[in-house]
Formats: C-alpha cells, structure tokens, sequence
C-alpha cells in the first residue's frame, strides 16, 4: 500500500487545506494575522472526524447507501448551520470579498491531484477516481480564474458564476456517487471521507455564499439604475 492512498496523507492534505483556508481568510484582515479561533474549530472537526473513522466508529460498516447519502446531507447542513447561525463565525464568512471566496476554492487542485494519484495506485477505483481527479482540478482552477477576473474588473461575474455553479455541481455528483456507486467497493471509512465530511462540505458552503454575494451585487446595481 502506497502512503498516497492512505489516512495520513488525507489527513496531511486536510491540514494544508487548512493553513491555506487560514491564509485566504487573513488577507481581509487589518492586522492580516491568521483567525487563530477558526483555526482551533477547524482542527477539532479534523481531529473528532479522525477520531471516528481511524476507530471504525463513525458510521456501521454494513450501512446502507442511501442512509449513508443523507447522513452526507445532515453534515453538510450542519456545517451550514455552524458557519451561518454562530454570529462570530458568520461575520468572518460574510466579510469575504468574492476574490477571498473563490481564492478559496484554489486548493482543491491538490486533492483532485490526489485522486487521480489513487486511482492510479488502486487506492480508488480507476474511473471514478480519473473524472474525480479532473473535476476537483478544474473547478479549483476555475476558482482561480475567477478570482483574478475579479481583481481586474474582466468580466469577473460571469466567470464568477460558471465557477461556482461548476463546482457546485463537482461537489453533489461526487458525493452520490461515493454514497450511491461506490460505497459497498470502499466501505464507509474509506480515507476519501477525510475529504468529503471536511473540505467537500466548506467548499459548497462557500460556493453558496459566493453566488448569494453575486446575486445581491446584481440586486443593488439595479436598485442603484431605479434610483438614478
């Protein structure tokens, strides 16, 4: 077994995800030091989801498919609850500029590396983990885009909304059919789940946020047009 398609280089990529969350956030910050507090709360998520599938105890190992899809669907709002109900935390995550928001999504082209390094090493199914590894690729990358179009006024909005909604949609047929397809191949405490129950659930909420921003920024230019 390579050490690529083990649970400690997932946890590795969860802590680089981590500093680079970290990073992104800092940059809207005066003082530009890193949100220790969201540091603190991001490791202890990391450490109770290592807690429960390095102890098989997250999940039974014969549940089924769709218990363990909508078990996906209750941490991700969950993790919609955390993020939009705690007010320090809401605060941060609506502070964001959408250069921040999509500049978050950058990262994702080292997992989508990842997954195509253990399709090749069959630590993932072969398919699955080539189309995987080049989605997560391109909507890291188009994330990237998207940002930079921002900070140069270059039709940053319409590039915006094809990035989100792309990575969106990476995000939701990733997740079924690692619930749906592929779960009874990899049993639920596959290391892929140190990606799917931790980043893939950030990444989303993010992707909501940034199009709720766009959405209100078209909603004031018009009401500015009315009012002019």
């Amino acid at each position: 077994m390579s050490i690529f398609t083990t649970a400690p280089f997932a946890i590795f990529l969860d802590l680089l995800m981590i500093l680079y969350t970290l990073w992104v956030i800092s940059l809207g910050e005066k003082n530009g030091k890193f949100p220790t507090g969201i540091g603190i709360g991001m490791l202890s998520w990391l450490g109770l989801l290592h807690l429960g599938l390095s102890t098989k105890s997250l999940f039974p190992e014969n549940i089924s498919e769709i218990a363990f899809l909508l078990i996906i669907f209750l941490a991700v709002s969950v993790v919609g609850a955390l993020l939009l109900l705690v007010k320090p935390i809401r605060s941060k995550i609506m502070a964001l500029s959408q250069k921040q928001l999509l500049l978050l999504q950058g990262i994702r082209v080292f997992f989508g590396a990842n997954f195509l390094m253990q399709a090749s090493l069959g630590g993932l199914p072969q398919t699955f983990g080539i189309l995987d590894g080049w989605t997560h690729i391109g909507a890291g990358f188009l994330g990237l885009i998207a940002a930079f179009t921002l900070a140069t006024d270059a039709n940053g909005e319409r590039r915006a909304w094809f990035a989100n909604i792309f990575g969106v949609i990476d995000i939701l047929i990733v997740a079924s059919t690692i619930a749906l397809v592929l779960l009874p191949t990899i049993k639920p405490h596959h290391p892929i789940m140190y990606a799917l129950f931790f980043p893939g659930a950030l990444w989303l909420w993010f992707h909501i946020v940034s199009m709720w921003k766009l959405v209100q920024s078209k909603n004031n230019q018009a009401l500015l047009v009315q009012q002019a």
